[in-house]
């Protein structure tokens, strides 16, 4: 394979929107609100690098299960016993694998609270059982997708902010978890949306592995009027915390209208005009840019 190649199988994009995320908080936020924080430069890079190799050892293992159905869903983007064998594929995802989870002890280590390791060996337990298991289960794969991203963002509170909070910090500190709550809870609910999304665009070759997604268990018409259900409260929500949660700031506040809310309300009305696969691919693609930009409203708060 090519480097490229290499890249597309690392799925870079979505790598490259973790550490995003996480940087952003980590020198928007944080400096922001002068908290205090335990990891220094150095030891935040290592822990962006531990979600990100925790990451793309996940997409390994999933792209090594997931051969039948891409076979049918995404030929194009077929990877594992195509391009690469499967034991390169194998070497590969035991290689970040286990260089996620060192880095995730050396750094429960370095904050004085080992138990915190727990947190990594988890989550390379569930993406692996999501692989094999879990994925073929209705709702179960989704959420568990979901509560990844709701991890990769969390994660920063933990390392950095958590261990350097104390009785005289405390109400400050809280303040900044709150809004990685808020935050954090954006990131699910998107992520929910796109992978149920996913799901209607690849049925066919889900149906090839016997999986039991929203599409294939009540169909394409119930499952988008799910989503435009989930959507619905979840804009009724982002309304409610532009107008009284940061209501003191109108910038943030414009923010999200233009740039999350008024989108949102697109997706609506683009999902209920979908019928082909390419309809539900670009579908995806705008929740990924909607996710993006409702991140960057960081900047903002």
């Amino acid at each position: 394979m090519t480097f490229k190649d290499y890249l597309i199988f690392f799925r870079w994009k979505n790598i490259l929107m973790i550490l995003l995320i996480q940087y952003l908080f980590k020198y928007f936020l944080f400096e922001k609100f002068e908290i205090q924080v335990s990891l220094d430069d150095f030891h935040f890079s290592l822990l962006a690098l531990s979600t990100a190799f925790i990451a793309i050892a996940g997409y390994i293992v999933n792209d090594m299960h997931d051969v039948k159905a891409d076979i049918i869903n995404k030929p194009e983007k077929l990877f594992v016993d195509k391009k690469i064998t499967r034991i390169t594929a194998q070497y590969l995802f035991i290689g970040f694998n286990a260089a996620g989870l060192l880095l995730g002890m050396y750094l429960s280590y370095y904050v004085g609270n080992t138990s915190f390791f727990i947190i990594f060996v988890l989550t390379s337990l569930l993406l692996y059982q999501y692989a094999k298991y879990l994925k073929k289960n209705i709702l179960v794969g989704n959420l568990i997708v979901s509560s990844v991203v709701l991890f990769c963002i969390l994660m920063v509170a933990v390392f950095d902010v958590g261990p350097a909070t104390n009785y005289y910090n405390l109400e400050s500190q809280q303040h900044v978890l709150r809004i990685f709550l808020i935050i954090g809870v954006f990131g699910f609910i998107l992520t929910f949306l796109r992978e149920v999304i996913k799901d209607i665009e690849d049925i066919e070759g889900d149906r090839a592995i016997d999986a039991k997604s929203f599409p294939i268990v009540l169909g394409t018409k119930k499952t988008k009027n799910i989503l435009v259900a989930v959507t619905v409260l979840f804009l009724i929500s982002l309304s409610y915390l532009s107008y009284f949660v940061f209501d003191k700031s109108n910038y943030l506040s414009y923010y999200l209208i233009a740039l999350v809310c008024l989108p949102l309300l697109y997706f609506i009305f683009k999902l209920n005009q979908a019928k082909t696969k390419t309809d539900f691919h670009n579908l995806s693609t705008l929740l990924k840019i909607i996710m993006l930009l409702g991140m960057f409203s960081i900047i903002l708060i």
